[in-house]
């Protein structure tokens, strides 16, 4: 059956590209010596804090919350940047000017150490001379030498290290009074990560990436609610059962692997992406539908932008966890419904996700958006696959089997004073009175709303705060294991990939008020300061199919009456932890170097405390603070 499907996906694939191919404008066809890569640009790079200023100063409008953006609308976001130069300060202009010329030469993300153009391979590729038509003002065109050609291609070679350090524990242990060995206070995630890349046409680009792991992770390294998984496997190790989580008392082994294959007209109106990273969708810092938090999945993606006033999206990807293949492998039966026949109590995670996201721009100022979700099992479902359908309206036509969802977001710009936006998400709702919609569990919901504001300081560069309030009600993500026609086993439709949420990053019956800045006080030098004050309610020790609030994407309600008929109570239904979280970091790229490189330093510190907020029994912990240290490098060859 996976076969079956690999293979539809694949002729799926080579007529989108062909339809793609005949779609294509003859102008974008020709302008091979003006093309750029079509290929995504990391969230992590700079430069999204520069196109974000520039929009809150109004230079940039009607900007696409679906990201990652490409190189080649970079490019454009760039030069549009370059034609208003009075809205940047002088040190702001010369970072726009250097990344105008890196993206225009192909080395936005990376400079390669093998190229090979039409023919031609270059160790350490020199390029030309396109910062003259920068410094002056004009936008650097893809003509210049170095620029992409059709058939470029390269290889080259990055190399990624994050370790961290428990203050605390260190200085306890130099005092003599440490309880917590060393080897528990440091963690180590580190990749080697050999790519090749290539500009196949002028309208297509394509990537590659297998990264070899070396970890030593320690989860009580992380601020609260911070962990993520950054490998895609288990750990391969030197225990007898040669393989683990990658938690243990030395390094072990693993892999990371990407891919980015995607085709673009050149005037950006259509787009057909086969990828496999991180992504964000949404208005915010950190999406309900899809953020930049949730662990990479291997998605095709189509977006139609034929005018300035709407663009439409859809996305179906594939979804596992990869921590549950072997229980996945259980043989075990039990009568699980109560109809006297035993059915497999194992459950699957192979599972997909369908995103359609359609945005409105009526003026400059004001975005409207509305996304829908589903996550199901997998099969070859043309509709899912469609971004002009919606699919919560869809699936009712499919029997309504899948966990769906819906966000509605808008934002308001005011330029060179800010943005207001705010986002609603609902999972599952029934509403008989309005007053039920805070106190009945079935009602499941998630509201974030705030304002990012641009700042002019003295020599800071591309300014921003956020303020941001963030809420998730009880069982928002969570789903039941779904039946489905031909399978064997249940399907877990959780919203998670490899056990993570795919939306925001905080759990269920959550709320968190969030500041943060961030600015560039020099060239190539980042500074991010953040704070949050985060609640989230639980009862850890109760089953899934208790009749009690859970704060976990794992525990779902139970869908009998007096499941339906729970009640909940912020703050006051179950065992609360409260969290200050506070972190500063600084990272330095410097802009002129032959072969790139960035160096991280980081500081975080967290106080949490529990309460027994109802009386439910629950053990409550002793107070919790970390102060931690944080050290990265990254090497691009």
């Amino acid at each position: 059956m996976k076969s079956l499907l690999s293979n539809r996906i694949a002729v799926f694939s080579v007529i989108a590209a062909l339809l793609f191919f005949g779609t294509a404008s003859p102008a974008s066809q020709l302008q091979a010596q003006t093309a750029s890569s079509r290929l995504a640009v990391e969230l992590s790079h700079p430069i999204y804090a520069m196109i974000e200023t520039a929009e809150l100063r109004g230079v940039l409008t009607r900007l696409s919350s679906v990201k990652p953006y490409t190189s080649a609308q970079v490019l454009k976001f760039l030069e549009a940047m370059l034609a208003r130069p009075e809205a940047f300060s002088p040190a702001e202009r010369v970072l726009i000017e250097h990344y105008a010329v890196e993206f225009s030469r192909g080395t936005g993300q990376e400079k390669s150490l093998l190229a090979d153009d039409q023919g031609s391979l270059r160790l350490f590729p020199e390029t030309g001379t396109a910062v003259q038509e920068a410094s002056a003002g004009a936008a650097p065109s893809g003509a210049t030498a170095g620029a992409l050609l059709p058939g470029s291609a390269r290889a080259g070679l990055r190399f990624e290290a994050t370790t961290r350090f428990g203050l605390d524990g260190l200085y306890d242990l130099a005092a003599g009074t440490g309880t917590t060995p060393l080897k528990d206070l440091w963690h180590l995630n580190s990749r080697l990560v050999p790519y090749l890349s290539a500009d196949v046409t002028p309208w297509l680009s394509i990537k590659g990436e297998a990264g070899f792991d070396i970890d030593k992770i320690e989860r009580g390294l992380y601020l609260p609610y911070s962990f993520s998984k950054e490998w895609d496997a288990g750990h391969i190790d030197f225990s007898p059962s040669r393989y683990s989580n990658g938690e243990l008392d030395y390094p072990s082994f693993s892999y990371d692997i990407r891919q980015d294959i995607a085709a673009q007209t050149d005037d950006g109106g259509l787009m057909v992406r086969l990828s496999r990273f991180r992504r964000d969708w949404g208005v915010g810092s950190g999406s309900f539908s899809l953020s930049g938090t949730a662990r990479p999945f291997v998605g095709l993606e189509m977006a139609f932008r034929p005018s300035r006033f709407f663009a439409v999206s859809g996305l179906m990807g594939s979804l596992t966890n990869w921590e549950k293949y072997r229980a996945e492998r259980s043989t075990a039966m039990a009568d699980l419904d109560g109809d006297g026949n035993k059915e497999y109590t194992a459950i699957s995670w192979q599972k997909m996700l369908g995103l359609q996201r359609m945005e409105l721009f009526p003026f400059d100022w004001l975005t409207i958006s509305a996304t829908s979700s589903v996550v199901g099992a997998k099969r070859f479902e043309l509709g899912y696959m469609s971004p002009l359908l919606f699919s919560v309206m869809y699936q009712n036509q499919l029997a309504d089997i899948d966990n769906l969802a819906v966000q509605i977001d808008g934002s308001v710009q005011v330029p060179r004073l800010g943005k207001l936006y705010l986002s609603f998400y609902t999972d599952e709702m029934e509403i008989t009175h309005l007053d039920e919609l805070f106190t009945k569990a079935r009602n499941m919901f998630a509201l974030q709303g705030g304002a990012k504001i641009p700042l002019s300081f003295a020599g800071l560069s591309f300014a921003t705060l956020t303020a941001q309030y963030t809420k998730i009600e009880p069982f928002v993500y969570a789903h039941y294991p779904t039946w489905y026609p031909d399978y064997r086993l249940r399907v877990d439709t959780s919203y998670t990939q490899d056990g993570e949420n795919l939306g925001y990053y905080l759990k269920p019956n959550s709320d968190e008020f969030l500041v943060k800045f961030e600015a560039m006080p020099a060239p190539g030098l980042r500074t991010t300061l953040k704070y949050a004050f985060v609640r989230h309610g639980d009862n850890p020790s109760k089953n899934r199919g208790d009749l009690v609030v859970f704060g976990d994407v794992n525990k779902d309600l139970p869908y009998t009456p007096a499941g339906i008929a729970l009640e909940k109570h912020f703050l006051h239904d179950g065992l609360y932890d409260f969290n200050h979280i506070a972190s500063l970091n600084l990272s330095w790229r410097p802009l002129e170097a032959r072969l790139p490189f960035e160096l991280g330093l980081g500081y975080g510190f967290s106080y949490t405390w529990w309460e027994d907020t109802n009386g439910c029994g629950e053990p409550v912990p002793a107070p919790s603070l970390k102060n931690l240290l944080e050290l990265s490098v990254k090497l691009f060859w």
